[in-house]
């Protein structure tokens, strides 16, 4: 600590916390989404392939989130989200995206899930009130959670509601409050990052969930495919 705070003087700084909220910044100025298009339009400059280039990309991401993810806390995330009585889903700008998928693949298998949807005004608060303690939240975000996650991480804790994270780092503020976090590579923050790391974590859990329920998730979409025939096309 001591060598951290003589660097940060030497720096110009009065103390390391001050360094720490100018880095801050910085990094928050980099990571404009204007910014960090621009970044990833440098590093494609001159390639022919910029397909396979992105590609190849997702895959190294795909490689690095499997090393990630540790296996344990995998299970306990399926358990959770097993033994709640509802699950409720919130992913806000591309993670949006995310949590519908995983709140479309748990109502297939008749899990109880709601998907946390903003329509303005008190719409969130309103969806969180009928949040219990034997519930789980899944919140899904990168880097800096906004303020409605923020707000639903708070209720949960509040209430006890148990808490499954989907994020790249443990120091985000889903890590922090998650009983229980994923974690899924997407490359450089100063870039346009990738979501398929996220997309293909996020299908395993739905499955695993189904797999572990397998009677009950085959009888489901039995049913479902019986009312789609019954409707006819």
């Amino acid at each position: 600590n001591a060598t951290v705070v003589r660097f940060a003087k030497s720096l110009g700084y009065k103390g390391f916390p001050e360094l720490k909220r100018d880095i801050q910044r910085e990094m928050r100025r980099k990571l404009r989404a204007a910014d960090r298009m621009e970044e990833t339009f440098a590093q494609l400059r001159g390639e022919e392939n910029i397909l396979a280039k992105l590609i190849n990309r997702d895959i190294q991401l795909l490689q690095e989130t499997v090393q990630a993810v540790s296996y344990p806390d995998f299970h306990k995330a399926v358990e959770l989200i097993l033994r709640a009585r509802k699950v409720f889903l919130i992913g806000l700008n591309a993670s949006m995206a995310l949590a519908y998928l995983l709140h479309f693949r748990l109502v297939r298998v008749k899990k109880d899930a709601h998907w946390i949807f903003l329509t303005g005004g008190t719409s969130l608060l309103e969806q969180l009130s009928f949040m219990q303690p034997d519930d789980v939240l899944i919140a899904i975000d990168f880097l800096q959670a906004p303020r409605e996650i923020q707000t639903a991480l708070q209720h949960a804790k509040k209430i006890s509601a148990s808490i499954l994270g989907i994020t790249d780092f443990p120091s985000s503020p889903i890590a922090k409050s998650a009983h229980v976090c994923l974690y899924a590579k997407r490359g450089l923050h100063t870039t346009v990052n990738s979501l398929t790391p996220a997309f293909s974590l996020v299908n395993a859990l739905a499955i695993a969930v189904g797999w572990a329920k397998q009677s009950d998730s085959i009888k489901a979409l039995t049913d479902l495919d019986q009312l789609l025939e019954e409707r006819g096309p």
